[in-house]
């Protein structure tokens, strides 16, 4: 298996350099600009470290870019790689190509899953979606995503972006909403672990049964009644008010309900 080099020391970036370690394969350096968790995660995975461009590997065979877009193309710009490198990126919505100008063996090894430095991710679990600029490298890629366990798709960048959008919708907007709930609650002096029961129910009949089957709610019952006392106890927020609106309105136009 070939040495890697992994640019970034975020949430991304810390659970694949160990899940990496943890399949035998060789991570030989970390890259990034803070000096704390770069260093924290590269004894980790006992490898070297380095915040500066110009002290990065030349030699590695593979590249994963695990930084926001706008650090993901200024380092590509400035990182100095033998010609037959590999550079991946792992974002959900960049273009392919930020690294066609720099070699012909380039893709994206976008990992389609939620992560926190301080919750563990089993990433046998985590779907691989991946976009290659030649098959040489899909099959370099593929093979690392094989060695971790992953299921792998095979994702252009249009896909790549819908799969990205969806996962705000599924992931990001949800846990705002259950963000809102546990304020309402903590704000009320109620114990926001009342509400962890229906997640895992709610949660287990959307994986077993489709969220489509599963909707419940005053909405989709068209209970106007209790609607209208929901909407005066947030009243005073303007925030939760648009949210429980916006929301509301799409599940009965979703259903159909008038």
């Amino acid at each position: 298996m070939q040495d890697i080099v992994i640019l970034g020391s975020g949430n991304v970036a810390s659970h694949f350099a160990k899940a990496l370690k943890n399949a035998g394969i060789n991570v030989k350096q970390i890259f990034g600009r803070n000096i704390r968790s770069v260093s924290a995660l590269a004894k980790q995975i006992n490898c070297s470290h380095t915040i500066n461009i110009s002290d990065i590997i030349q030699n590695a065979d593979i590249y994963f870019f695990i930084m926001n877009d706008k650090a993901n193309l200024s380092i590509c710009d400035k990182i100095k790689i033998k010609p037959d490198s590999i550079l991946a990126h792992t974002a959900g919505s960049q273009s392919i190509d930020i690294f066609k100008n720099k070699t012909p063996n380039y893709g994206v090894f976008y990992p389609f899953q939620t992560f926190t430095k301080s919750v563990e991710t089993d990433f046998s679990k985590v779907p691989i979606c991946l976009e290659a600029s030649n098959q040489e490298t899909y099959l370099v890629l593929e093979k690392i995503a094989r060695k971790l366990n992953c299921k792998t798709f095979k994702i252009n960048a249009s896909e790549r972006e819908t799969v990205h959008l969806s996962g705000v919708f599924a992931s990001n907007f949800m846990n705002h909403c259950v963000n809102i709930a546990e304020d309402i609650l903590l704000e009320n002096n109620i114990s926001s672990d009342i509400i962890k029961p229906l997640l895992e129910q709610s949660f287990f009949k959307i994986l077993n049964n489709t969220a489509a089957n599963s909707q419940t709610g005053p909405a989709i019952r068209n209970d106007n009644l209790t609607i209208e006392k929901h909407k005066e106890l947030i009243k005073n927020n303007k925030q939760y008010s648009q949210v429980y609106e916006v929301l509301t309105n799409s599940i009965k136009s979703k259903f159909k309900i008038q």
